[in-house]
Formats: structure tokens, sequence, C-alpha cells
């Protein structure tokens, strides 16, 4: 991600990503110098009508997106919104970069990359074995095709010399084995069982004002809180209890977002439902205190009921 972005953005220049988005593509854009152009996240993905003004009126000179299980609201963007997305970037010829890490972690079928719709070489596809085989080996791959593809080898060569052939070759080897196939079989429906155990916890211990997403895949949900909701607080007295919250504002640029937070759900079922009840109790006590729930537009893709993400379970 690094490499790709350093190749395509130099200090001062504008670029899009959703808001929210993952927050280490925000710190490399902010340690560029880039000038970052948040655009809100609605239930379909990043708002179209938004970015096609600011795509002609900033000119900007790379679109960030997470298109499939996006970090952190756990969304996939459809098919239509996928074309919708490159005929803009392609109309004002603004190069997208499709980071994916997480593809491989799905409950169901997911659309094709954005990648894999195009024809004009604008699209720079990341994605890594780090979330699916083994966060230590650190391996991750980009798909780059034209004239950004001699380039960008080079930079890498200038980069870090050469990746560790030691972490490749464990990784070529257990592909050519077949095992990866059947790893990922159980990973998702470990996930899958992880998954369905957060949305249960959320539906008996969260506050009935709460609102999250439900992701098909991935690792994250997102969890929309109260306006004026004091999630500092709520973090240092979940920490005490050994429960870490990543905190909403951390996923916008500048800090400026709506009061927020990603859980994880890759975890024992144990650990899922004790640290919801501990969330859960310290969010009751500050909606009893008269914390109201702002309507966003990413709340029509959130769902309170657990039965419809069951239903897709049983497919």
């Amino acid at each position: 991600m690094s490499l790709a972005i350093n190749y395509y953005v130099q200090p001062g220049d504008w670029v899009i990503v959703e808001a929210p988005t993952y927050y280490g593509a925000i710190s490399i854009l902010e340690n560029i110098g880039a000038k970052i152009i948040g655009i809100p996240m609605t239930a379909e993905g990043m708002n179209l009508d938004l970015l096609e003004q600011y795509l002609h009126s900033h000119r900007p000179k790379l679109i960030y997106t997470i298109s499939t299980f996006h970090n952190p609201t756990g969304l996939t963007t459809t098919q239509a919104h996928r074309q919708q997305l490159l005929a803009l970037a392609e109309k004002y010829e603004c190069p997208i970069l499709e980071d994916n890490a997480y593809e491989g972690i799905n409950f169901e079928a997911v659309p094709a990359p954005i990648k894999a719709l195009d024809k004009n070489n604008l699209v720079t596809y990341l994605s890594t074995f780090s979330k699916t085989l083994m966060p230590g080996l650190r391996v991750g791959y980009m798909v780059v095709t034209g004239k950004h593809y001699q380039a960008i080898i080079e930079r890498k060569l200038l980069h870090d010399l050469h990746t560790s052939s030691i972490s490749q070759t464990i990784v070529s080897e257990y592909l050519a084995s077949g095992h990866y196939r059947r790893h990922l079989s159980r990973l998702r429906t470990d996930n899958l069982q992880s998954r369905n155990t957060m949305l249960q916890a959320l539906e008996r211990y969260f506050p009935e004002e709460i609102r999250w997403t439900v992701p098909t895949g991935g690792l994250f949900l997102w969890v929309q809180l109260p306006d004026d909701f004091p999630i500092g607080t709520i973090r240092k007295e979940a920490f005490a209890q050994n429960v870490y919250l990543a905190c909403g504002s951390a996923f916008f640029p500048d800090k400026q977002g709506y009061p927020a937070m990603r859980l994880t759900f890759c975890l024992p079922s144990e650990e899922i439902e004790q640290g919801i009840s501990i969330v859960g109790k310290l969010l009751k006590k500050y909606v009893s205190r008269g914390c109201v729930v702002a309507q966003r537009s990413l709340s029509t893709g959130s769902q309170r009921s657990v039965s419809a993400a069951l239903t897709i379970a049983q497919h």
C-alpha cells in the first residue's frame, strides 16, 4: 500500500478516500503531505454524486477504495456501484487503488473486483496473505497493468531491495499444495460462527438506540453511536475491564467524523460474549443520560435484527 500510494501521490496532491476508511491508508497519505477528501459512505458504498463533484472541482490524483468487506464498516459494494465508480474514474482520468485485503474471507459470493472490469489500466489492486493465512508472514501482492507496471517494479526494487524469499516460498508452497483452499474454507466457517455470535450478543446486550452493519465476510462490523457520545471515556472504562475498542474517529481524515466504533469478530465465542456484555452495559449507561442517535446515510444499510444475518448463514 505504501509503495503504491507513494507512486501515485506527491505532497500537496488531492486524494479521494471513503469516510470512514482504513486508518493505515490515512496515515500514509498524511505522512506524504497529501490533501485528503473524505467522501461519506452510504449503504451502497462511496457517495458517487459527491465523488463526481470533487473529481470535477479538485482533479485528485488517486481514489482509494476498499470495495469488498470494507474496513471499518464491513460493507461490500454492488457490481453496479463498482461499474459506476470505474466509469467516473475513466471520465476524469483518475487512477483507483483498490484495497481488498479481506476478499477471501467471504460467507457468500461477492462481485468481481473493480480491477476485473478495468480495460484502461486505471485500477491497481492490492491484497495480502496476512489476513487469511498468517499475520506474521507479511506477504502481500499487487496487480498493476499498463504503463505503471515497469515503473512500480523499479520503485519496488528501490523501496526494499527484495521481499523475504523464505516468506514468499512458504506461501508459494502452501498455495501449490492445495492446503490454502481448505484453510480458507475452515476460516470462513469459523468467522461466520463468530460473526453470528457477535450479532446475537449485540442484539442481547446493546441499547435499542444503537445501530450496526451486518457484513457478509471480512473481520469487522461498524457500530454507530449517539451524538455527543463520550467515546473516549467509554474506551477507557472498557479498557479497564480488558476490552479494547477501536474508536471511530481514527477512521476519518483529520479524525473528523461521527461517534462510532469498529468491532472485530475473529475471536472465540466466549470472549465475544463477555466483551459485548461489558460494552453494552457501558453504552446503556450513557444512552440513559439522554444521548440521541442521529439518522445518517450509512444507517440505511445497518440492521438491528440478527435474523436476516442468520438466514444468510444457513444458505
